[in-house]
C-alpha cells in the first residue's frame, strides 16, 4: 500500500511571472529516492523525477513529522 503525505508543491509557471505559488500536492513516499534542503525549498527527488526534483515549501523537520503521522 502507497504512503502518501501532502505536501505544498511549487507551481511550474513559477518563474514566468515571478510568483511563488504553491499547489497542496500527496506525495508518495515509496517513490522517494532522497530528500535535500535548499535556501528556499526542499528538494525531493523520485524515482520518475531523478533529474529534476519537485520543490516543496515544508522544510526537512516538516516532512519527516508528516511521514512519521502515516504508519
Amino acid at each position: 500500500m502507497a504512503h502518501f503525505i501532502k505536501l505544498n508543491v511549487l507551481n511550474h509557471g513559477h518563474e514566468e511571472n515571478n510568483n511563488r505559488t504553491y499547489i497542496p500536492t500527496l506525495i508518495n513516499l515509496d517513490m522517494v529516492v532522497s530528500i535535500e534542503p535548499s535556501k528556499i525549498h526542499s528538494l525531493i527527488f523520485t524515482k520518475n523525477h531523478s533529474t529534476q526534483p519537485i520543490r516543496v515549501k515544508e522544510n526537512l523537520d516538516e516532512i519527516l513529522k508528516l511521514s512519521k503521522c502515516c504508519k
